[in-house]
């Protein structure tokens, strides 16, 4: 293979490496440097002359230039999961050489071999290990909107959460993770449960109860998670990755349909609106309490 087809493959970029593995000699290298058939952009690493400088090709300089990685904010993008990040995200091994370039974020980690795949010919970090590490690097808002999106599209499963703290421990997000592992386990519904009801008792809302049961014509429709009996009033709380399968999608989604048939009017949140904007949440039931002519509200 010829340096020209190498270069080619990587959006027009090589390494000194690899042109002498390709059989030139420092001497020829020097000269398409010095005639301009090979530009530089990196100590070491070069662009052919005519080839646009285009992302794929400064992923590639970072890539080749440190022997990395890409992972976190960067490879989430590949993955096509986040919007492009500001820097480009390398991990490096924690014995590597220091090395500093403004458009480079590095990332001391050394990572085992099945966590690395490829996209577009550049080596990442599959998408398991690229979400729950750009995750756990994420705003807690941000990271629940995340995680609750990765579980329902099945790119996370739960035990996935759990799995990396225990695996890998002290890393960077672990704290944040292991919360996200609890909101979407088995145990998330009562989880979400106990926050509602902190909030409806502080908010001073009275005239609702836990668990209601609704029956139509002796079958049970719906377990309530909050119900207003008086006012007909449901309020249901989806926690992270509440939709994880098609069938309870469909399900839960015939269900509501049954409660507006029988009268009531159903409210739902998300583990994102408890915790990240309990005003809201209030604020909505009250309103709804206080057009039914409720006291309660």
């Amino acid at each position: 293979m010829t340096w020209a087809v190498t270069a080619r493959a990587q959006a027009g970029v090589i390494t000194r490496t690899q042109l002498r593995d390709a059989g030139l000699t420092d001497d020829q290298i020097n000269i398409l440097i010095r005639t301009a058939a090979l530009v530089p952009l990196w100590r070491g690493i070069h662009i052919v002359r005519g080839a646009p400088l285009t992302y794929d090709a400064r992923l590639w300089a970072a890539v080749l230039g440190l022997d990395g990685i890409l992972g976190f904010g960067t490879a989430a993008h590949l993955w096509g999961v986040t919007d492009r990040p500001d820097c480009i995200e390398v991990i490096i091994p924690r014995a590597a050489h220091r090395w500093r370039h403004p458009e480079v974020r590095t990332h001391r980690i050394d990572v085992a071999a099945g966590f690395v795949t490829t996209r577009n010919g550049l080596p990442v970090t599959v998408r398991r290990e690229t979400l729950l590490d750009h995750i756990g690097r994420l705003r807690p808002s941000a990271a629940r909107q995340l995680a609750d999106r990765a579980v329902q599209r099945g790119w996370l499963v739960p035990a996935d959460f759990e799995s990396r703290v225990s695996t890998q421990p002290g890393r960077i997000g672990n704290t944040l993770l292991r919360e996200l592992g609890a909101m979407v386990s088995d145990g998330a519904a009562a989880t979400s449960e106990r926050v509602l009801h902190r909030l409806l008792r502080r908010a001073g809302l009275t005239g609702w109860d836990a668990n209601v049961d609704v029956w139509c014509d002796g079958e049970l429709v719906a377990v309530l998670d909050v119900g207003f009996r008086r006012v007909m009033l449901a309020v249901e709380i989806d926690g992270l990755a509440h939709h994880h399968t098609p069938d309870r999608f469909q399900r839960d989604r015939t269900r509501q349909n049954r409660l507006v048939g029988l009268g009531w009017t159903v409210l739902r949140f998300t583990w994102s609106d408890l915790v990240d904007r309990p005003g809201y949440v209030v604020a909505t039931i009250r309103h709804h309490l206080r057009n039914s002519g409720s006291e309660a509200g």
